[in-house]
């Protein structure tokens, strides 16, 4: 069946509250030679969705996450065919994004999803956990699932390499979750996992200093040495005294809006920003704080195909479980009421889909 000339495509601005446009625009009908272009049955919102509009006074197509079925690909792809159900990740500010009828993903970004997993629950995979596999397998040093070898059991025989502790604040929110998730698929830990809502976690409510004091009791007793720690949440400096739980190391956080030059974090902890589109691009915007090297930064774009690749593995073995999520009701109509959901902090740690087609 030929293409249509004309889709559906929403323009998200940056308002109070965050209002949407929907409006005609043209299917592409020329590709790149690295992308694929898909029907989208389904897209995922994500925090930075509304955030990034915001901070940089721009309305568009802001979405990223999506799922459906392939009907075109560039001259150089090769591991996909027409009518192929897949998840994407859209890269960020391009053209195309998730929230519209077809979308245009690189084909790295790009994987193929089984016949049991629906596009709604596809499409809540591919930022966020392309987010945490970089932050634990490029930023903080641990090595890939992916690139460990294998014994004859299909057990990790260089797991050791990631048996040193790793401190987690913010485990219960979406990013949280699936850092946890991809750190045990590892073999990493023991995890010291800060969150609420669940008795396996510390709790954060009773404030940073009882905080400390557990996490403090936990490495005594286990005599462990806390190098490794990751800032899920990065909100109201929470970073400052996150850094003050380690012995020195590195410490991710996630939001660009902040410098992280607090005096409260120790000489020898180093702080680094984690941005999800260095799979796509290689490369950190100027300015966006707490970089990794020009050099690490390459490297993410290969490391993301591969990820990609392992994720589309993990699905069809039934290894990979998703994000707890709610749809939307109302299609691309409802885009503009699930971001406010989620600046309005009410999507109580779930993901927001919308059906598309």
């Amino acid at each position: 069946m030929p293409l249509p000339k004309e889709m559906r495509s929403v323009t998200v601005h940056p308002t109070q509250p965050i209002t949407t446009t929907i409006t005609t625009v043209a299917v592409p009908q020329i590709l790149a030679p690295n992308e694929v272009l898909i029907k989208v049955q389904a897209a995922a919102s994500n925090p930075k969705d509304w955030l990034h509009l915001f901070m940089l006074g721009v309305s568009l197509n802001s979405g990223d996450d999506l799922a459906g079925t392939v009907v075109g690909m560039g001259t150089e792809v090769s591991k996909f065919r027409i009518g192929d159900r897949v998840a994407a990740f859209h890269a960020l500010g391009q053209p195309y994004g998730a929230y519209a009828e077809y979308a245009v993903a690189p084909a790295y970004t790009v994987f193929a999803i089984p016949g049991d997993m629906g596009f709604e629950e596809a499409s809540t995979i591919p930022l966020v956990s392309l987010t945490a596999a970089i932050t634990l397998f490029r930023r903080q040093g641990f090595a890939a699932p992916w690139d460990l070898d294998l014994g004859p059991d299909q057990e990790c025989a260089d797991k050791n390499k990631n048996k040193k502790p790793l401190l987690l604040y913010g485990a219960t929110a979406a990013l949280g979750t699936y850092i946890v998730k991809l750190a045990k698929m590892a073999g990493i830990g023991p995890i010291i996992a800060i969150g609420g809502g669940s008795n396996i976690f510390l709790d954060y409510r009773p404030g940073m200093e009882q905080v400390k004091k557990e996490v403090s009791g936990y490495a005594k007793r286990y005599n462990l040495k806390l190098l490794n720690s990751i800032d899920a949440f990065t909100e109201n400096k929470t970073w400052v005294d996150i850094s003050q739980m380690l012995d020195a190391g590195i410490l991710s956080v996630f939001s660009s809006a902040n410098s992280y030059d607090e005096s409260g974090v120790p000489d020898n902890v180093q702080i680094m920003y984690t941005y999800v589109d260095t799979g796509h691009e290689g490369a950190y915007k100027p300015g966006m704080p707490k970089q990794a090297t020009p050099e690490e930064a390459v490297g993410d774009v290969d490391s993301a195909g591969k990820f990609f690749d392992w994720v589309g593995n993990m699905c069809r073995e039934g290894k990979f479980s998703v994000h707890p999520f709610d749809v939307v009701p109302h299609g691309l109509h409802g885009v503009a009421d699930g971001l406010n959901t989620l600046k309005d902090g009410q999507a109580r740690g779930k993901k927001l889909v919308y059906i598309v087609s």
